[in-house]
């Protein structure tokens, strides 16, 4: 997540030069065919390019719109799952009591540790795959971070650290370890009440709040595992990309049409002709950033610069469920590498 005030204007024109020179060169191919050479069927009426820019416009919205949305949905359940991580930490240690032969610190202790290694595992296995490309240096739209060997989530080791031996080997053998941690979560809170540590509407607080987790980890996939529909992504890239290439060829005769009022030279008015060319190269500009603003939001759990921070997010779990047991040992919270926080 991008956390800086302002977008450096390097890492906009890094993304988007490339476009901006094409579509400056391709305007200057018009107006040297029109003007220069002399061939003026090229031209066509601005009305129906004007169309086709609202309706691409439209359709960049709605996208915009949808992929926002989508960003924020992802957003919200992980604010959800650092909420409800504070609330099992409580119940961790107000709830469990003391019985003979059971001490509840360390019953308290082994859930809040457990349930550390249920968020470093989702958090692990949200950004396991990626379809993005890991880009060499600072982008803005959709580019997925090249290094992330300095990142705990990202390794096994940031979850099995949080459990015992047994029970982080015994994780190897299932698909999807974050389920599974739950699970044992819900069988320790049966030993706790077959012991009496915790009674039945104790228990049934805990659960829920297991529950909720579950829930949690189930919205997180379906973001994960179903892509931003293609369709949606491809055509609004082609119509922002058709749209492009005719404005220069609606422009040029709406220049002609403005330089027929005024009484200008030969040389004056092909340089007028030629102010077309910038004209094109800023709409043309502005378009393709709206479809990457929309793009780069479609997929939140990617190491990207404009994804949702979950490792900064589980640092933060991890800092203050560890001071609610006052350990001596708390990791310092994660800072913004180049104004993006990950």
């Amino acid at each position: 997540m991008y956390v800086r005030e302002r977008i450096d204007l390097r890492h906009i024109f890094r993304d988007s030069w490339r476009v901006m020179v094409i579509s400056a060169l391709w305007a200057l191919v018009v107006v040297a065919i029109y003007d220069v050479g002399g061939v003026r069927f090229i031209g066509i009426p601005i009305a129906p390019v004007t169309t086709i820019g609202i309706v691409v416009s439209l359709y960049l919205g709605f996208k915009s719109n949808s992929a926002y949305n989508r960003w924020w949905e992802a957003r919200t359940i992980w604010g959800a799952i650092v909420n409800d991580s504070r609330i099992w930490a409580n119940h961790s240690l107000t709830l469990v009591t003391d019985v003979p032969g059971a001490d509840a610190r360390q019953a308290a202790h082994t859930l809040i540790y457990r349930h550390l290694a249920f968020v470093n595992a989702l958090a692990f296995q949200l950004r396991k795959n990626s379809r993005l490309k890991p880009a060499q240096k600072q982008h803005v739209f959709d580019r997925r971070l090249q290094d992330v060997s300095a990142f705990d989530t990202s390794t096994r080791e940031c979850y099995r650290r949080y459990l015992s031996a047994e029970e982080a080997d015994d994780l190897n053998r299932y698909a999807n370890p974050a389920v599974h941690i739950v699970r044992k979560q819900g069988a320790h809170l049966q030993r706790l009440l077959r012991d009496g540590a915790i009674d039945d509407n104790r228990i049934v607080q805990m659960a829920e709040v297991l529950g909720r987790f579950y829930d949690s980890q189930g919205r997180c996939e379906r973001i994960k595992n179903a892509p931003f529909p293609r369709q949606i992504t491809h055509f609004g890239r082609i119509f922002t990309y058709i749209f492009m290439a005719l404005m220069p060829l609606a422009l040029i005769e709406t220049f002609e049409r403005t330089l027929s009022e005024h009484d200008l030279t030969l040389f004056a008015a092909h340089e007028y002709m030629f102010v077309m060319v910038p004209f094109s190269m800023v709409i043309s500009w502005l378009f393709y950033l709206v479809e990457k603003i929309s793009e780069s939001c479609e997929d939140p759990f990617e190491w990207g610069t404009t994804d949702v921070p979950i490792s900064a997010l589980t640092r933060t779990i991890e800092i203050d469920l560890m001071q609610m047991l006052d350990e001596p040992d708390v990791p310092q919270q994660l800072q913004p590498i180049d104004g993006v926080l990950y």
